[in-house]
């Protein structure tokens, strides 16, 4: 039936409502599987048409009207905020510079605005905005008026703001680790933190998952023990809908929501089902209640994850040898990352080698910090002062192991694993000799992790002029000095495209305009590689930022860097 639906979602395949539902008795009246297929591929097909055709954009006009927000407003460019909000039963997304982005920015998921400004259909290529039912974007020019939202709402915004103020006394990467993995707030996430994570292959571990519905259960299902069955599972479905609203409905949280409530569900009815069926009538049930998902990311790369457990995890466990606590955390890891890699490949290309080791060390700590988010966390908003100090200590240690083992597997070798790498690797998993020798098994895995990272060595930016992200460039000497040219570079793109590429600390950064983007891209880079001197233009915003003068020139070794103008934004010449 999963699969059925899924189909039906990507194709859309339509029909009228009478013949469906003349499909529906007939399958109802015969109860045959290939009738049952039938109808969950045509009903969710039906669905999505019916969808696609509310898809109706507004027109180009002038724009005044109380919204409610859908998400948590976050940073875009250097001095807006972008949010998605309701108007009128149709999607939205409000994007606000300057004074309006001010009164946005500390604003939460389901708050009334009263906006105005500028409405305009967004771009028919606009594929992301599509699957997500937006039609149109809203220039903001000024917020007028702010309402709380609904009683839920306020109590989930009132539990995400307990958990921030909790976490006060953390660093700012910490912080943002730490909410990320409790709450999936990455808005404070930088862009070395970002990267680090994705290069290791533990992006996941940022951002909520199925993973913290579970440890959620885990929490709330005691305090349930002595109620009546029926008692027990509405108590759980609250915990599950809170849980739910203040992760803002991420679509692995919907995922992970809709199998434990099939799973809650059909105990309460006396008929418990398994991880398999639940998954499976969990996907069928959400792509009934939005077809689109199916063509999110977050959504696929959460149920091919949670489908390479379900079936796998138990099976590989049997296979590996040792003690319980270390085969099923293997098994699950391996399962996990053997399901999503067709996703990943097809997305993103290769994937990092990193990404084995680094989830198998990172991943029982992250979930120990969810379970203390969940608990510990609270109680430190609640109490605040030295008390929430000395609760966080724990949750410290665990950030730095884990923001550790992202940073080491990032900055190592840049190994990748490509399509039948995976193939080959999963089939040995699958097909393993059961019951090898752990200490054997151990040993030959890192003796071939070690020739082949000895193999593979991390890339090295060649002597000449490289291309980064935007119209940024990297120029290297013979001598190995390393000169960045910043010409308003997106930040994130920027610390990416320079670890792809090889570079390391830079002997000078030349930031060509001197404004926020730069002062942006200037500091993230001094938090992956330390100090490094600047040169920029007069009237600069650069922290630490030298101001130089027209005809001054720079000795690095072999390359002189000559400034040929200032003003408006520096114009350089360089010589070998």
């Amino acid at each position: 039936m999963a699969v059925a639906a899924a189909l039906g979602a990507w194709w859309m395949f339509a029909v009228s409502l009478p013949v469906l539902t003349v499909m529906a008795l007939v399958t109802c009246w015969r109860r045959h599987i290939a009738l049952v297929l039938l109808l969950a591929f045509v009903a969710v097909g039906t669905r999505g048409a019916a969808a696609l055709d509310a898809l109706d954009p507004p027109a180009a006009d002038s724009f005044s009207g109380w919204v409610t927000l859908l998400d948590d407003p976050r940073p875009v460019g250097t001095v807006g905020v972008v949010a998605t909000v309701r108007y009128e039963r149709k999607r939205l997304t409000a994007v606000a510079h300057g004074a309006p982005a001010a009164r946005l920015d500390d604003a939460l998921a389901g708050e009334r605005l009263l906006l105005s400004g500028r409405v305009a259909p967004v771009s028919p290529q606009d594929s992301y905005a599509h699957w997500r039912h937006v039609v149109g974007r809203v220039a903001v020019e000024s917020v007028e008026g702010r309402e709380q939202g609904s009683p839920v709402s306020r109590f989930a915004n009132t539990v995400r703001r307990t958990l921030v103020g909790g976490a006060g006394s953390l660093s700012r990467s910490d912080r943002a680790i730490f909410l990320g993995m409790v709450i999936g707030d990455d808005r404070g996430q930088t862009a070395v933190v970002a990267d680090d994570f994705r290069a290791a292959g533990l992006g996941h571990l940022l951002v909520v998952s199925g993973q913290n519905v579970a440890f959620v259960l885990a929490v709330v299902a005691p305090l349930a023990g002595r109620f009546r069955p029926a008692f027990r599972a509405l108590w759980l479905f609250a915990a599950l809908l809170l849980f739910a609203v203040i992760t803002r409905f991420e679509p692995s949280v919907l995922r992970a929501v809709a199998m434990a409530g099939a799973g809650i569900g059909a105990s309460v009815m006396g008929t418990p089902i398994d991880g398999r069926r639940a998954l499976s009538w969990a996907v069928a049930a959400l792509l009934l209640i939005d077809p689109f998902l199916v063509h999110l990311v977050a959504f696929q790369l959460s149920v091919a994850a949670t489908a390479g457990i379900v079936w796998w995890s138990a099976r590989l466990a049997d296979r590996f040898a040792g003690p319980a606590w270390l085969r099923v955390p293997m098994a699950t890891t391996a399962a996990a990352q053997l399901a999503v890699s067709p996703v990943l490949l097809g997305l993103f290309g290769p994937l990092p080698l990193a990404s084995l080791p680094a989830n198998l060390l990172a991943g029982p700590v992250s979930g120990a910090v969810m379970v203390w988010g969940c608990t510990g966390g609270l109680l430190a908003g609640v109490v605040g002062g030295i008390v929430a100090d000395m609760i966080h200590l724990p949750s410290k240690v665990m950030l730095w192991w884990i923001g550790g083992v992202a940073s080491r597997a990032a900055v190592g070798p840049q190994a990748t694993l490509g399509a039948v790498s995976i193939v080959l690797l999963g089939a040995a998993a699958l097909l393993a000799i059961p019951k090898v020798r752990l200490m054997t098994l151990a040993a030959g895995a890192t003796a071939s992790l070690v020739a082949l990272a000895a193999l593979l060595s991390a890339p090295t930016l060649a002597v000449g002029d490289h291309r980064l992200a935007g119209e940024s460039r990297a120029i290297v000497s013979g001598q190995g000095n390393l000169v960045l040219v910043l010409d308003n570079p997106p930040t994130r793109a920027l610390v990416e495209s320079l670890r792809v590429a090889g570079g390391g600390r830079p002997d000078l950064a030349i930031a060509l305009d001197g404004d926020r983007a730069d002062a942006e891209a200037v500091l993230a880079l001094a938090e992956r590689f330390g100090d490094f001197p600047v040169a920029a233009p007069p009237m600069h915003r650069v922290p630490g930022g030298r101001t130089v003068q027209t005809g001054q020139t720079v000795e690095l070794d072999d390359l002189t860097v000559r400034f040929e103008r200032v003003e408006p934004r520096l114009e350089i010449t360089v010589r070998r």
